[in-house]
């Protein structure tokens, strides 16, 4: 698998085409409505799980998927990773509730083009939305303290990999393609969830 950049997006105007993927039906709903009221933004389509939305899609193409980022599962990382290595793959914003530090470099790595925590406004959001279309990326800086925590997860035969994700080359067969879906995995951002009282 090649991975490319498609710079069909670069020069991006109009009408903004989304899809949007969370697992929580009542955040799909209202971001939905939300979205479909700015005139600038049309929802091709909205589903829980990418199976979903692929079956919703029919083939029509987005301009920005909107995902969440769930660190318990930690999948969105690599579908974007996946989506990215197609050509004229969309452009990919996570939406979290989980915005850290540490989730912004593996975003990076991942070659996510966008980062927005779920209490920020509606209006941070749409604006996100429309700078990732345009192909500018709207990532939080990040501290030499925080790359450097990421990077200590990582064993050393890791780290040519990490570094070849931060500059986007990505050349390689499906060994390659192990090494990199292990590496996003070891960085990526976990928390431990309490169960829901009763």
């Amino acid at each position: 698998m090649v991975c490319r950049h498609d710079a069909a997006f670069d020069r991006f105007t109009g009408m903004i085409r989304l899809a949007l993927l969370d697992d929580h039906e009542a955040v799909l709903a209202g971001l939905r409505r939300f979205l479909d009221s700015d005139p600038g933004l049309e929802v091709l389509a909205a589903a829980p799980d990418p199976a979903s939305l692929a079956r919703r899609l029919n083939g029509r193409r987005p301009d920005v998927l909107v995902l969440d980022y769930d660190p318990s599962r930690g999948d969105a990382l690599a579908l974007t990773w996946r989506l990215k290595c197609r050509s004229g793959a969309p452009r990919v914003l996570l939406y979290t509730a989980y915005a850290t530090p540490a989730l912004a470099i593996a975003a990076r790595a991942a070659r996510v083009d966008g980062l927005v925590d779920k209490s920020a406004s509606a209006q941070t959001l749409s604006a996100a939305i429309r700078a990732v279309a345009a192909g500018r990326r709207v990532l939080p800086t990040v501290t030499r303290t925080d790359f450097e925590a990421v990077v200590e997860r990582l064993a050393d035969d890791d780290l040519a990999t990490f570094a070849s994700l931060l500059d986007e080359v990505y050349l390689g067969d499906e060994d390659d393609e192990r090494r990199t879906l292990r590496v996003l995995d070891r960085i990526r951002p976990r928390v431990q969830r309490e169960p829901y009282p009763r």
